[in-house]
């Protein structure tokens, strides 16, 4: 859900949280707050986290519902490109839609065996959210933004696992990831 916080306004001060999507007091001028309240974040502060998220929809079923799939992360997506590693795991890479954000990756927890499992089911809903770095060398690397790796603890402001996938730009900043020019 690309640019979802253009939709929103919220008067007053802003968390941390809520800066770090982009929120303000005058969204995109949309106006949505006048006639439907929960677009209004001072007064529905959540609603906000339920956008930012990839969402599957399945064309081979027309009445299955749409999936969020909160393990990939909580940004302004630009695209997931979805592929497959050498050892079968499903690999979903996503860009951050705006300028000086990153570049993630989801690396699901199990391979996907087509035999046992044609449609993948449940691979995108346990799995490891990384977020690019590259260094001056030339080198590159993914960071796991994963609780209690890289610095993403409870002491440093990250309560669990929910909280990163929110806030992955947040996690993104701390555990130093390489901004992109887009």
């Amino acid at each position: 859900e690309e640019n979802f916080n253009g939709y929103f306004v919220k008067t007053g001060s802003l968390s941390r949280e809520e800066r770090r999507v982009g929120l303000d007091d005058k969204g995109f001028g949309y106006r949505w707050q006048e006639f439907d309240e929960r677009f209004d974040a001072g007064k529905h502060p959540n609603e906000l986290n339920r956008f930012g998220w990839v969402v599957e929809i399945d064309p081979s079923e027309p009445l299955s519902k749409p999936i969020k799939r909160t393990a990939l992360g909580r940004f302004k997506h630009e695209g997931a490109w979805v592929t497959l590693a050498k050892d079968n795991r499903v690999v979903v890479y996503m860009g951050d839609d705006q300028r000086n954000e990153y570049v993630y990756k989801y690396v699901s927890r199990k391979p996907w065996d087509r035999k046992a499992n044609p449609k993948g089911r449940g691979l995108l809903d346990d799995g490891t959210l990384f977020v690019s770095r590259f260094d001056a060398d030339g080198s590159g690397r993914w960071l796991a933004l994963e609780h209690g790796k890289n610095g993403l603890t409870k002491e440093n402001g990250f309560i669990d696992q929910g909280y990163i996938l929110i806030h992955s730009r947040l996690a993104a900043d701390y555990v130093g990831a390489t901004p992109m020019d887009r």
